[in-house]
């Protein structure tokens, strides 16, 4: 079994890195996907790095050294839980390659364990980038007994192990819950956006304490984290009392948690399986009339359908402007009124009467449909190429959809946020229409990069939204970059605000309408 788990291994992740095609391929635009997909998410990695390490700093200079550890571990089971939901049922069930590898001499515990171990792999690259920097702190300032190198290694190597269980757990059991209806696809997405919201409020409210809380951040997280969360409290006594006990029983806890898992999962992975690729129809059948609609209007349609009954697809693509209209919720209904005090101050106020459209950028960026759309075209790509239709149609469709997507949405939220705080009609104007030019841009941004980078050999979706994919991790950065940036810049030089607040918009906009001209030269039947 060990060495058939190997092989499945190795080629999980000779397909998730492109490694295969980057060492037999002579192809330069592949070697060219694979160089920017390594930077890019170096880059990430590096900036999450910089980060950890500056807080747990500023925690180890006020004299909180000795809760670096706790905090680490939580905020690496934080991301491990988050990232492993979001891309759960795309990489342990409902591969396209299912048959395949179920035709071959290998038994179901062998390819559970080989993608459990995959998904491991990449949180504990993760959670590396989150926990190295802070155990590296924690020992020039703690300068701990010899035995708590051991400790921060296995918490290194384990932390991720629990939280991966129970994210695994719900994305299982969600499929499970929605394969027998109808609409399982549909009843997929709300269960794990769902699941995703109510992490993410459960996350915010966290964030409204009171003054006394706030000067003494880090022993109030310490001493939540170790009330919640019992394996950040076993590391947390193994480091400060040297107790064995307690990190042998975490160890025990991680292995034992996964192994369960694991099993279970191999028992019933047929079954699942089975369940996500079988169709449900509906009890009577009657013949209607034939509608017809518009080559645009039909491919709008298409795209539609497509995004709502792809779980990962939605989930990813859309996440960004589901948290907009989440935190505008809050903002307007559950803000602290201790909190919005402060807000009512006369320079708070117009600072937020600026920057507000920035902010809603910056989610409006995070949404991009169209950088996988090409790519979940897959396999079936050839019935888009033979649709009696331009490729400029086509592309429409896809800009179409997430524009749908956004701007509803964005309404909304900026209707919302009019209400609950005080703006003059210009600032009012600029609030709709400068995040409407960043849902242009990332729009367009997304199909460019999509048409650029296409990656169609998948075998889950996971991979055509996510593993690998140059044009979602491009699209996402740029966008998120093109809103941020400003937003820094107005902050270090407000003298030059307005400037910057009107500048930075116009300029994409200017962007958006050259690549939409280069989009629509672009044939697909090359």
């Amino acid at each position: 079994m060990m060495s058939k788990y190997r092989f499945l291994l190795k080629l999980q992740l000779y397909n998730l890195f492109g490694i295969n095609k980057l060492i037999h391929s002579h192809d330069k635009q592949e070697r060219q996907r694979f160089l920017i997909t390594a930077g890019l998410g170096l880059t990430a990695a590096l900036i999450f790095v910089i980060y950890t390490a500056k807080f747990s700093s500023r925690m180890a200079k006020a004299g909180l050294a000795g809760a670096i550890p706790t905090i680490m571990v939580v905020l690496c089971a934080l991301s491990t839980l988050i990232l492993t939901f979001v891309k759960s049922t795309g990489v342990l069930i409902g591969l396209k390659d299912y048959d395949l590898v179920m035709c071959m001499p290998v038994n179901t515990i062998a390819i559970v364990a080989s993608r459990i171990t995959l998904l491991y792999l990449i949180n504990l690259f993760l959670g590396s980038a989150a926990m190295l920097p802070s155990c590296i702190l924690y020992v020039i300032y703690v300068h701990p007994p010899l035995s708590s190198y051991f400790f921060l290694l296995g918490a290194l190597l384990f932390t991720p192990v629990i939280p991966m269980v129970f994210s695994l757990s719900l994305g299982v059991w969600i499929v499970a819950a929605s394969s027998g209806t109808k609409h399982s696809n549909l009843c997929s997405l709300i269960l794990s956006t769902t699941v995703v919201l109510l992490i993410v409020f459960a996350s915010v409210k966290t964030q409204f304490m009171d003054m006394t809380q706030i000067t003494d951040l880090g022993r109030a997280l310490a001493d939540a984290v170790n009330k919640y969360y019992p394996p950040a409290s076993l590391i947390t006594r193994a480091l400060s009392d040297t107790d064995w006990g307690s990190f042998l029983l975490f160890l025990l806890i991680s292995i034992l948690l996964g192994a369960i898992f694991t099993g279970i999962v191999s028992h019933y992975y047929k079954a699942l399986n089975t369940a996500v690729f079988s169709y449900h129809a509906g009890r009577k059948y009657q013949i209607g009339t034939l509608k017809a609609s518009s080559p645009f209007m039909a491919l709008y349609k298409k795209e539609l359908s497509r995004l709502t009954s792809c779980t990962i697809y939605a989930l990813n693509s859309c996440i960004g402007i589901v948290l907009l209209f989440v935190l505008t919720v809050i903002a307007v209904f559950f803000l602290p009124p201790a909190l919005k005090r402060q807000l009512e101050t006369q320079e708070i106020k117009r600072l937020l009467a600026n920057l507000m459209p920035l902010a809603l950028s910056l989610f409006v960026s995070m949404t991009s449909t169209t950088a996988p759309s090409l790519s979940l075209e897959g396999k079936n790509r050839w019935i888009m190429c033979s649709v009696p239709a331009p490729s400029r149609t086509i592309f429409d469709a896809k800009i179409a959809v997430n524009l749908t997507v956004i701007l509803p949405v964005l309404y909304v939220s900026a209707f919302l946020l009019r209400i609950a705080f005080p703006l003059s009609g210009i600032q009012t104007v600029r609030m709709f229409l400068i995040p409407t030019v960043y849902a242009l841009f990332i729009s367009v941004l997304g199909l460019f990069l999509n048409i650029r980078f296409p990656k169609y050999d998948w075998t889950s979706e996971y991979y055509a939204v996510k593993g690998g994919a140059v044009s979602v991790i491009a699209a996402i950065m740029t966008g998120m970059a093109s809103s941020l940036i400003p937003l820094y810049l107005c902050l270090v030089l407000p003298q030059y605000q307005m400037g910057i607040i009107l500048g930075f918009p116009g300029f994409l906009l200017a962007v958006s309408i050259v690549l939409y001209g280069n989009i629509c030269r672009t044939s697909l039947y090359m």
